[in-house]
């Protein structure tokens, strides 16, 4: 009897258990809802007024009070009538590292439209939780009859790019439809989109979450080696993970269980990493279905330092020379690579005497000597970094029979410029290093020398003289001038199919004469939608500085569409067409606000260049030439 009673206490427990986690499915769940718009943002407005600031708060609301009777923890980043800005939102995110981050919104048409739909857009950098509650969505509003059709987008909107927690964003319906306006202004309306948006969202989390925490004891993570070994353990056994660095390196990735208590795991890289700052971006999925969120890592990677060179710019010190005499300082590791390291570095030299600096992050720098003029004997210098001797050599002390010139070329600011081409003579060359620095020596039977320099990209071709009065060391300083102050070190992604290379290669090569860096993103003609292959290399690339989109459609004009809010890619589009208008004949373009998938989903100023099919056979490069001035202006 008592065994029975004991079976069957147990029996209860477990079925008591199991009926408290289907009454509350989303226990343990962390939900942030946020409601768009709001305040003096009204977003879409319908045709007789209804704000979709409104709806959307309203749609929130009754989620936020289904999800919470299903045990989840919900926070709402507004629940009144209020504006808050797309950074703050994202930062209440950061701060309460929410398991599921949901943007509730209703759209709008730029054309007039008739047929409605619901459209869910997910963080496209983000293959777990994000895409998988972003497809139950589509099909659960597709199921509860919202619009002709449902469909789920990959998205960089702002609060998803910047978002480090799984986030979706939904939009239910378009307010500017009247049929649609009238449906949205009722409660039920309202309540089935939240049951729909609801029952996804169980869906999701019906396995519960995937939690991956990395054991580490500091952030960013160092290591002194090419290899990493990073130890991590997991609620539940793990079947797959997928791993990317930033920036991007041929470097694969691989884990194993390790023979202790729990789930806990070893990743490791199969390639070797250079030194540098890494991000590793990780997303895991579970033996039983469930996914993690994206877990990013930092990595900090600082190789051993050898085979460092000191290597002076001129190849001796010329006798009487009196001041600052530049010393080159390249790191490299122990496979002879330049080693990207910044790190404090002295150069020693004479009695005791020290020059101190710093690498930049490419392991250069060039560091100088301060010389008396008394200087006889050989200079031996040594570098040295934490005290300890990396590198040794001795600069000879002579009397120079040649003109020995040791000069500086230099932007307008007195920035360095390395890597300019320099002429002289009868066919002899030189090259600036690190910081501007040149040297080169010609027989004193000249008195005067001209120099020509060719600047890497981005700087005018010039001449100089080399004037002396018969004084055989000569320290000229030449500045040379930027093509485009407006184009130089941007960063300008171009998006088009193979079909427009020629045409993509005029408009390339005056940009990167103007000291443009060109990214082309790539175009994958054979998916149904390149363009999101395109826009998500868009916003993992760093510090991009625009994007131009070209296309070709049935039209009867070209067209330079923009952001609808306008802003910089307005201010391009209306002066590219100030532009053409000066073409005899007159080439006109149509200009305005478009609804392109890449003018909205990156976090950059982008524009699209639509051509027609019929148009004249000079009017695309006459385009691409008018573009190019006007990027150099600065529009």
């Amino acid at each position: 009897m008592r065994t029975k009673l004991a079976v069957l206490l147990v029996f209860l427990l477990v079925a008591s258990g199991g009926f408290a986690q289907a009454l509350k499915p989303l226990k343990g769940i962390s939900i942030l809802l946020d409601p768009g718009h709001g305040g003096a943002d009204p977003g879409a407005v319908g045709p007789t007024g209804l704000k979709e600031s409104d709806v959307n708060l309203r749609v929130a609301r009754y989620l936020r009070d289904l999800l919470q009777a299903d045990g989840a923890e919900v926070k709402m980043t507004r629940d009144k009538d209020v504006a808050l800005s797309l950074a703050d939102r994202v930062a209440m995110a950061e701060k309460l590292s929410p398991d599921l981050f949901v943007s509730i919104h209703h759209n709008a048409s730029l054309k007039p439209i008739t047929d409605n739909r619901s459209e869910i857009y997910y963080n496209a950098i983000d293959r777990g939780i994000s895409q998988k509650v972003g497809n139950n969505m589509m099909y659960e509003l597709a199921k509860w009859g919202f619009g002709e059709e449902s469909i789920i987008v990959p998205a960089g909107f702002f609060v998803l790019r910047n978002n480090s927690a799984p986030s979706v964003l939904t939009e239910g319906g378009y307010i500017t439809i009247p049929q649609i306006e009238m449906e949205l202004s009722t409660g039920k309306a309202l309540t089935d989109q939240a049951q729909a948006l609801r029952r996804a969202i169980r869906e999701t989390f019906k396995e519960g979450v995937l939690r991956v925490k990395f054991i580490v004891s500091e952030d960013p993570v160092k290591i002194d080696t090419p290899f990493f070994n990073l130890i991590f353990t997991a609620n539940r056994p793990i079947d797959k993970v997928i791993a990317r660095i930033v920036p991007e390196r041929s470097s694969g990735f691989g884990f194993d269980s390790l023979p202790s208590v729990g789930n806990t795991y070893r990743l490791y890289n199969t390639e070797p990493l250079a030194s540098g700052n890494y991000e590793i971006q990780l997303t895991f999925s579970g033996r039983d279905g469930s996914s993690s969120a994206r877990t990013m890592l930092r990595l900090q990677v600082n190789l051993p330092i050898a085979n460092s060179a000191i290597v002076p710019v001129a190849p001796f010190v010329p006798q009487g020379y009196k001041g600052r005499f530049p010393v080159r300082v390249t790191l490299r590791d122990d496979m002879n690579r330049l080693n990207n390291r910044s790190v404090p570095v002295t150069l020693s030299f004479g009695n005791n005497a020290a020059s101190t600096g710093e690498t930049s992050e490419n392991g250069e720098t060039t560091l100088y000597l301060d010389l008396t003029g008394e200087e006889t004997d050989p200079l031996n210098v040594k570098l040295l970094i934490d005290g300890q001797t990396y590198s040794e050599t001795s600069i000879r002390v002579q009397s120079t029979t040649r003109r020995f010139v040791l000069g500086r070329l230099v932007d307008p600011q007195g920035n360095g410029i390395a890597g300019a081409k320099i002429q002289y003579g009868a066919g002899q060359r030189s090259t600036t290093g690190p910081q501007g620095y040149f040297f080169v020596e010609y027989p004193m039977i000249y008195g005067n020398m001209k120099l020509e320099i060719a600047p890497p990209l981005g700087y005018e071709k010039t001449e100089h003289w080399i004037r002396t009065e018969g004084e055989p060391v000569v320290l000229p300083t030449v500045t040379v001038r930027p093509v485009s102050e407006r184009l130089l070190g941007k960063r300008i992604a171009i998006m088009a199919p193979l079909s427009f290379d020629n045409l993509i290669r005029r408009l390339v090569k005056p940009l990167m004469g103007a000291g443009a860096e060109i990214v082309r993103l790539n175009f994958p003609e054979h998916q149904s939608r390149p363009e999101y292959q395109s826009v998500l290399e868009a916003n993992l690339a760093k510090n991009l500085d625009m994007l131009i989109s070209f296309k070709r459609e049935i039209s009867g004009a070209i067209e330079v569409r923009h952001y609808h809010r306008g802003g910089r890619g307005k201010l391009l589009a209306d002066a590219l067409k100030f532009s053409l208008a000066s073409e005899k004949p007159q080439i006109n373009i149509k200009v305005g606000a478009g609804s392109d998938y890449e003018i909205s989903h990156t976090g950059v100023t982008a524009v699209v260049v639509s051509f027609p099919e019929q148009m004249p056979p000079d009017y695309p490069e006459k385009l691409v030439n008018h573009l190019a001035q006007v990027l150099k202006t600065g529009f």
